[in-house]
């Protein structure tokens, strides 16, 4: 892991708030598949683990979605597996799926948009999802273990200094992995430093993530999920909203 910058956060803090903002917070076994398994369904959120946080059932379940396949451009696809990161840094809920070769994941985050506000390395860049205060930004993964083995571990590693400013592609990997797309966005449209949903996106063949499926993903996603604070800007937030 890189080593951290000088801030006037603690280093410790500023380093844990990076990597809970990476997708997954840990690592994802990516099992060689044959072609049997598209003759199987989607695989549903694994059971809770007395050890999951209260909110993962809740976090799984929106994201694990029927649509979800089409939501990020692949109708015919099939959910492999869905379930809590393996590997997490502190106690935020951060649930993982994987459709062929796209990873997605979903954390009620105690890394706020301000946080990334605040760390140029990811390239955060001002978006918006419904009315809420948002930034997409970018991180990357690292593969280990054997490429020619069965299986082949992901984890997400952190981009070790400021890009140049000669990077004009916000999308490109600032690390030596595969390009990770994130999307942080306030749960409270008016308090972009309190708690965030962080949605992020990656393709285990490398290829960038297009930014309007990761918004399309977020705005049928996070008004679904209990802290989301609905806008009028939010069509089906009302009823979320009041469910909460």
């Amino acid at each position: 892991m890189p080593a951290a910058r000088k801030s006037s956060r603690n280093p410790a803090a500023r380093v844990g708030a990076m990597l809970l903002a990476a997708i997954g917070l840990g690592a994802w076994m990516m099992l060689d598949r044959t072609d049997q398994d598209q003759d199987q369904p989607s695989a549903a959120c694994a059971a809770p683990r007395p050890t999951d946080p209260p909110n993962y059932a809740a976090l799984c379940a929106a994201l694990n979605r029927p649509d979800l396949p089409g939501l990020l451009g692949t109708p015919q696809g099939r959910v492999l597996s869905a379930g809590p990161a393996l590997l997490a840094f502190g106690t935020d809920a951060t649930v993982e799926v994987r459709l062929g070769t796209s990873v997605v994941s979903l954390a009620d985050s105690s890394t706020t948009v301000k946080d990334i506000a605040d760390m140029p390395e990811f390239r955060p860049r001002p978006a918006a999802v419904l009315g809420h205060g948002a930034l997409t930004y970018t991180t990357s993964t690292v593969t280990l273990g054997s490429g020619g083995g069965p299986q082949t571990l992901f984890v997400h590693d952190l981009p070790g200094a400021t890009p140049s400013p000669a990077a004009t592609d916000d999308r490109t990997s600032p690390g030596s992995g595969a390009p990770v797309r994130n999307l942080v966005v306030a749960q409270d449209p008016k308090a972009p430093g309190g708690r965030a949903f962080d949605l992020a996106v990656f393709h285990t063949n490398g290829q960038p993530v297009d930014d309007a499926l990761l918004h399309q993903v977020a705005a049928a996603v996070m008004p679904t999920l209990p802290g989301w604070v609905a806008t009028p800007s939010d069509p089906s937030g009302s009823a979320s909203a009041a469910s909460h």
